[in-house]
C-alpha cells in the first residue's frame, strides 16, 4: 500500500518550493517576483507531484524489480518526465508566459529521471 496522500503531497510541495527557487533563478522573469516564483513553482510541482504518482505506476508493472525492470523503469520515469513537461508547459502558457522561455521538452524526461535518482538515494540513505 502506499503512503498517504497528505504525506505524498507535503513532500511534493516542499521539495517543489526547493526547485522552485532554482527555477525562478534560472528562468527570465516576467512580472513580480512572488507572481514569478508561482509560476516556476507550479512548473516543479508538476514533476514532484505526478512524478510520484508516475513512479508508483510503473511499480505496480509485475517484475519491475528484476531482470530488466529496473531499466524499463528508468525508461519509464523518462516518458512520465515528458508527460510533466507537456503538463508544465500547459500551465506555463496559462499563466501568459512564452515557451521559449522553457528548455526543450526532452529535458523534462531527464529532470524526472534525475528527481526519481535522488528520492531512491534519500530513501537508501535513510533507510527505507
Amino acid at each position: 500500500m502506499g503512503e498517504p496522500f497528505l504525506k505524498t503531497l507535503t513532500r511534493a510541495t516542499v521539495v517543489a518550493g526547493a526547485l522552485g527557487i532554482v527555477f525562478l533563478l534560472a528562468l527570465p522573469r516576467h512580472a513580480s517576483l512572488a507572481s514569478d516564483f508561482v509560476d516556476a513553482f507550479t512548473v516543479a510541482f508538476c514533476f514532484t507531484f505526478l512524478g510520484h504518482y508516475v513512479d508508483r505506476l510503473l511499480l505496480a508493472l509485475p517484475g519491475i524489480r528484476t531482470g530488466v525492470g529496473p531499466i524499463v523503469r528508468v525508461v519509464g520515469w523518462f516518458a512520465g518526465g515528458l508527460w510533466c513537461a507537456v503538463m508544465a508547459r500547459w500551465l506555463w502558457m496559462q499563466y501568459g508566459r512564452d515557451l521559449s522561455d522553457l528548455p526543450a521538452l526532452v529535458w523534462g524526461g531527464v529532470l524526472l529521471v534525475v528527481l526519481e535518482l535522488a528520492v531512491r538515494r534519500q530513501a537508501a540513505d535513510s533507510g527505507q
